[in-house]
């Protein structure tokens, strides 16, 4: 049985003050009024971890959205606050996810798959402790925490390589849209970083998580961005204490673009596409025939042209990075980022996916704009292509 959200003590103090307030009224309302709200105070307290009445769902949405009289933008944009999406696009997100219908936790907690893409993106909206979530879920907190690691596991597809060598035969478009922008480099596909996700300081291990650079724990993970502002193929996490390049060298991505170009194992691409694509890095990658990246130390004047044309463009894959920290704050928050404790790992590449979802649904964002390119249909994107 739940304990509840008041003591003994505290109803005692409160019929006192009622008792007071009864003798008060006649001669000061104001004070009178004062004591009677204090006294209620325990009364209209609820345990911060109470289970509400009701399980999350689209129709329970759509149902508190009639009753406030929100309807359009209104509603729309109250959904949004909590989920990272308009309320007609949550419709299509369920089922663009294709999560079962039922499934079960590793504790048996037993959950729709609608319910289970809801709490996902509800959790990763908020910052706050899972208790804070039990009342308007109607789920306790073990229920939670195992439905969220659960949805975390749903599609792999759109996380491994395949998400990059999807786009082959979109490679020359995007070549066409960075030349238009009056980039120097005539067949540049996308750019590419890394990044360092804060995380707790963990009890063990700690040296492995260290970044000397950033002086914060953290782990390493690899964002590809390309000019529709799609971002294929998240890879990590890595060691915080390993170097961008380590990164690079563990995701493959060279080999991948290699086999692309010249022909290899993808099925894409069997043949290969006849023509070297490049991807491109700051000055802590390494270069080589498909990767480009900054020059660094004493340069000619034309490395520094050439450096001073890239710079404003290089900046897109941040922009990547800053719409997933955007549209998830949770992910950004470090105290939650519990390694050993919490499947942080999983995280990043999670959310790179409904990121991109979101991009599909809002038919474009920042860096898209940027280079005239329109992102895919959610269908084509969850289908992993072809992309018209």
């Amino acid at each position: 049985m739940p304990s509840l959200p008041y003591t003994v003590g505290e109803l005692v103090e409160s019929a006192y003050k009622l008792m007071l307030a009864a003798v008060l009224d006649s001669s000061d309302e104001e004070l009178a009024d004062d004591f009677v709200v204090d006294a209620l105070e325990p009364l209209a307290r609820r345990n911060l971890n109470a289970i509400g009445p009701e399980r999350l769902s689209l129709a329970r949405l759509q149902r508190e959205a009639d009753e406030h009289g929100f309807d359009g933008d209104d509603m729309s944009s109250a959904t949004y606050q909590q989920f990272g999406f308009r309320l007609s696009w949550l419709y299509e997100v369920v089922h663009a996810l294709k999560v079962p219908p039922v499934f079960d936790t590793i504790s048996n907690h037993k959950f729709s798959g609608e319910e289970g893409v809801l709490i996902l993106l509800r959790r990763w909206r908020h910052t706050g402790g899972l208790h804070t979530l039990t009342m308007e879920t109607g789920r306790s907190i073990p229920a939670l925490s195992e439905c969220v690691e659960h949805v975390h596991r749903e599609f792999p597809h759109l996380v491994d390589h395949r998400s990059f060598t999807s786009w082959a035969n979109h490679f020359e478009d995007f070549a066409e849209a960075f030349r238009e922008h009056g980039l120097p480099i005539d067949n540049l596909i996308g750019f590419i970083d890394g990044k360092l996700w804060p995380c707790c300081r963990p009890g063990k291990y700690q040296e492995v998580l260290y970044s000397g650079h950033k002086r914060i724990h953290g782990i390493k993970v690899q964002g590809i961005v390309f000019p529709n502002g799609m971002q294929p193929y998240p890879y990590g996490p890595i060691n915080g204490a390993r170097h961008d390049s380590f990164v690079l060298s563990q995701s493959r991505i060279v080999e991948i673009l290699h086999d692309v170009c010249r022909g290899g194992q993808f099925e894409t691409t069997p043949g290969g596409l006849g023509k070297d694509y490049v991807l491109f890095g700051d000055s802590a990658y390494p270069i080589s025939a498909f990767l480009w990246r900054m020059y660094k130390g004493i340069m000619t004047a034309a490395q520094t042209t050439f450096n001073r044309d890239m710079a404003p463009a290089r900046v897109t894959v941040e922009w990547g990075f800053g719409k997933i920290v955007n549209l998830w704050p949770f992910l950004d928050y470090r105290k939650k980022s519990q390694v050993l404790l919490s499947p942080v790992g999983l995280y990043f590449p999670v959310a790179n996916v409904l990121t991109n979802m979101h991009t599909c649904l809002s038919r474009g964002n920042i860096v898209s704009l940027e280079f005239e390119l329109e992102p895919p249909s959610l269908e084509d994107y969850m289908n992993g292509g072809p992309y018209n």
